[in-house]
């Protein structure tokens, strides 16, 4: 009996995670939250290890706080403090970086699939572009809430630990390109995107 319920519990393992890689389809689309509540963040599916992009931008969150009195903070770097922990334990690293640096991923990434459509439409002026797919806005408002949740718990001193109200900005720098590397006035492109007010209630 033992064998049969864990040969079964191994077998929707993995039924979950060949969904989740598998190409876009309705079935995906259909069962998205499910395979996505169960996979992340822990069981996440990335094989960027085998081939993985050169690096080519550097990411890092802020975030800030509304205190009861209506009063914002300055905004805290969440990012620097985890790096450099990490940098510092090479041989035991915390596995939190690894989770913190998958959500700021998930908040740009997109399917491959959908990827493709849109620059087909962008090259093509005559096509409608592909809307934000359920999955990708769902993927989003996750890890808007889980980096957010993280924010709080690294600045417990903002309000005096009574934040109402927390926000995060994503910073993208996108380095100077190879060709560029021994230029020493290359700056390379930032953008900036602040993303919608989170309760702190409901993060705690």
């Amino acid at each position: 009996m033992a064998l049969l319920l864990g040969a079964a519990l191994l077998g929707t393992h993995f039924l979950m995670a060949a969904l989740s890689q598998a190409p876009l389809s309705p079935a995906k689309v259909k069962y998205y939250h499910v395979v996505d509540s169960y996979l992340a963040p822990y069981f996440a599916q990335n094989w960027k290890l085998f081939a993985p992009d050169p690096l080519s931008d550097d990411r890092g969150i802020l975030a800030r706080a509304k205190c009861a009195d209506g009063t914002t903070t300055e905004y805290f770097d969440v990012t620097t403090p985890y790096i450099k922990e990490v940098h510092s334990t090479r041989f035991f690293p915390s596995r939190m970086s690894r989770v913190v640096t998958g959500a700021i991923q998930r908040l740009t990434e997109m399917d491959e699939a959908a990827r493709r459509v849109r620059e087909k439409a962008e090259r093509d002026e005559s096509k409608t572009p592909l809307p934000v797919l359920p999955e990708e806005k769902t993927s989003q408002e996750e890890s808007v809430t889980f980096l957010a949740r993280y924010s709080l718990d690294q600045m417990p001193q903002a309000c005096n630990g009574n934040a109402r109200k927390i926000q995060i900005r994503m910073h993208i720098h996108e380095l100077p390109q190879w060709s560029q590397r021994n230029n020493a006035e290359a700056e390379g492109k930032v953008t900036v995107k602040d993303f919608s007010w989170q309760e702190a209630s409901k993060l705690r």
